[in-house]
């Protein structure tokens, strides 16, 4: 809520159309009735009786019971996951697993909601304001629903490859720098075998992506946010294509963007192996410096 609330400000001080506005309100207000409804759920939960449910709620002990009842709440649930395509399922399956290595989640805007599918969303909205197009200009153009569009700009909605390369097309963007941001929303893997040009190509696009959807900090911005592990040339450098660092800088820039270096690093190793495979590991064109594989092992 605290994303989507952000996204209607954003919409206000853009001042677009009136239905794009109300739209942003629409998915607010769901969002708030399924948080009502958890609300009381686990409070029921706690042991707290229906009257006291109604008196936090100034309704009848009869409306609480019947708004928010076991079933009814659990009808809610369901519609809201699938509404949402399972990003919830796959959100509480990455917390859980970080919960098993005794970590903790990271803070910030990106594990608002459901993580991954956030982050796609977070770069999709950047590319459309920096774009200037509005909500209904880009539904005309892809034969949507301004609802629809919205929903996927909000989260709510996990599109289609198609549809993120449409919207790319749209904002005059290149879809490779959402391609890995898309992968890891749909819970895909990441290929880990391509020649050394590939690879390199993937890895800068994926840093550019997460760089996007971080609302595109400055290098300096990133050195203070990295906690001086990434000083802003390097920053520079790997966000312009020109450098592949060491595991440890990349890990760090990663986080500073809010990203999980874990899913970053195969491609990292990626381009490590293309080069080992080769008999004469030449740089690309236009890649000043590869950092050695020091920590492939860890």
């Amino acid at each position: 809520m605290h994303r989507l609330a952000g996204q209607l400000v954003a919409s206000e001080m853009r001042q677009e159309e009136l239905g794009t506005l109300l739209e942003r309100v629409e998915v607010i207000r769901r969002e708030l009735d399924i948080y009502t409804a958890a609300a009381v759920q686990d409070a029921r939960h706690r042991g707290e009786k229906w009257e006291s449910v109604a008196r936090a709620a100034h309704v009848a002990p009869e409306t609480a019971r019947a708004r928010w009842g076991p079933e009814k709440v659990a009808r809610m649930m369901d519609l809201h996951a699938n509404d949402k395509r399972a990003a919830p399922a796959r959100w509480s399956s990455v917390r859980s697993a970080l919960s098993r290595e005794g970590r903790e989640t990271p803070p910030g805007d990106w594990w608002e909601g459901a993580g991954s599918v956030g982050r796609l969303a977070s770069a999709l909205t950047q590319l459309q304001v920096a774009s200037g197009k509005t909500i209904r200009e880009v539904a005309e153009r892809t034969m949507l629903s301004s609802s629809f569009i919205s929903r996927v700009l909000s989260g709510d909605r996990l599109p289609t490859w198609d549809l993120v390369c449409a919207l790319c097309n749209i904002f005059g963007s290149d879809p490779a720098e959402l391609r890995v941001l898309f992968e890891v929303a749909h819970g895909m893997t990441v290929p880990q075998r391509q020649p050394a040009p590939a690879a390199i190509k993937q890895l800068h696009a994926a840093v550019r992506g997460l760089h996007l959807a971080a609302r595109s900090p400055s290098p300096e911005q990133i050195e203070v946010l990295s906690g001086r592990a990434v000083d802003a040339k390097a920053a520079r450098l790997v966000l312009s294509g020109f450098d592949v660092p060491d595991w440890g800088v990349l890990s760090a820039l990663v986080s500073a963007l809010g990203g999980r270096p874990s899913e970053v690093k195969p491609l990292w190793e990626a381009v490590h192996y293309a080069f080992l495979m080769v008999d004469d590991p030449g740089l690309p064109d236009g890649i000043a410096h590869i950092a050695g594989p020091k920590q492939l092992g860890e």
